[in-house]
């Protein structure tokens, strides 16, 4: 295939190929071993078959099964490369299930998918990542029974997955009770609407959003990974705060990092925790206002726990609390915490000396704290 006869992997020595209805691995002039599926019997009511052409740098090409919808039973495509398209690297298709677009998958020269009448084959959303050639799919969909559904992708929206979105296409529907996302038509119109008492929850993958609501799971997929963690800051600041209109936060994105506040002395006898001039004025600091650059001591044998000041004590001895701006008041782990000392990074500070605290920590928009330095004296 793909311009090498019936050969998967090419005219080399060694290659797979289709003969009499099986794969046969030849070896030279030898059959090494061979795949039989002549006897395979795929039942179908309905056929069609197509040629689609991807165009160079395609993305989210909707196989909508050729108007068969969610009804598939069989899928076969066979992919043909342009001929200039001479590294055998480049010559590849993503592909990705539309009812759940965050992992994406690969295929070479042919891709086969079956299913039955319970487990049908999903339709796929398809990219050429060649940006210089195209590449030609000859496609055959099956359909064992006679159900079917026609499909529409308007601008690559397909069911419960909406793609090619902007953090701004976030707009609030009803105050207190829904938002709605549009599209990128002139006006524009509603993609979908949600009910903020459904949303059960929100998780990022890079730039998806996957919603759980009760009418299902959503999947919005962003043109970046910033718009991706705009939107997800957007949307829990309005889960957080519905009674607030998402056209009146100015400005609607979320550049701020979080301010920590911290404890005027570490530890109920510690000392004062100041900034990087030393002065105790003013105190408690936070980061807002007093830099990024602290220092303080703290006694290894008052806030060792045997013989050991752990990061989870650290915070206690330090901070107060942590506010942001979109997420309101969060929380650190222990992981957040980095202690760097002579001997490198360490979880625990077993002996005295001189340390750096460092902070891993970001609001949902991705605004970090990592410039936050507290220089620890441990005394004895």
């Amino acid at each position: 295939m793909a311009g090498c006869g019936s050969s998967l992997f090419g005219q080399g020595s060694q290659y797979i190929k289709i003969s009499g209805g099986d794969f046969v691995a030849i070896e030279g002039s030898s059959t090494r071993d061979k795949l039989t599926v002549s006897d395979l019997r795929m039942p179908y009511k309905q056929i069609l078959k197509s040629r689609i052409i991807l165009k160079k740098g395609q993305v989210n090409y909707l196989l909508n099964h050729l108007g068969l919808g969610d009804n598939a039973t069989f899928l076969a495509i066979k992919a043909v490369y342009d001929p200039k398209s001479v590294v055998e690297a480049d010559n590849y298709v993503t592909y990705s299930y539309y009812n759940y677009p965050v992992s994406n998958f690969t295929f070479a020269q042919l891709l086969v998918l079956t299913g039955n009448s319970t487990n049908r084959v999903p339709q796929l959303y398809l990219t050429n990542p060649s940006v210089k050639y195209p590449v030609v799919l000859d496609v055959m969909i099956g359909v064992m029974d006679d159900s079917y559904s026609f499909f529409n992708d308007d601008i690559n929206q397909s069911g419960t997955s909406f793609t090619g979105l902007e953090y701004t296409d976030i707009k609030t529907f009803v105050v207190g009770e829904s938002i709605v996302i549009y599209d990128k038509n002139s006006p524009p119109r509603a993609l979908i609407y949600l009910g903020l008492v459904n949303i059960n929850s929100i998780e990022i993958s890079d730039n998806f959003l996957i919603i759980d609501d009760e009418s299902g799971t959503i999947f919005l997929s962003f043109l970046t990974e910033y718009d991706a963690l705009q939107a997800h800051s957007l949307l829990n600041y309005v889960l957080q705060n519905p009674s607030v209109d998402i056209d009146t936060i100015i400005p609607i994105y979320d550049d701020v990092s979080p301010v920590i506040y911290f404890n005027s002395i570490a530890g109920a006898t510690g000392s004062y925790i100041v900034d990087y001039t030393g002065a105790t004025a003013g105190v408690p600091y936070n980061t807002e206002d007093n830099g990024f650059t602290f220092s303080t001591s703290i006694s290894l044998s008052t806030y060792g726990t045997s013989g050991v000041i752990d990061r989870d004590s650290l915070i206690g001895l330090l901070v107060d609390y942590i506010d942001d701006n979109r997420d309101g008041s969060m929380n650190l782990m222990p992981s957040n915490l980095i202690i760097s000392g002579t001997a490198g990074t360490t979880n625990i500070i077993g002996v005295t000396g001189t340390y750096s605290l460092q902070f891993n920590f970001a609001d949902l928009a991705h605004n970090d704290i990592n410039n936050v330095i507290i220089n620890l004296d441990i005394i004895s």
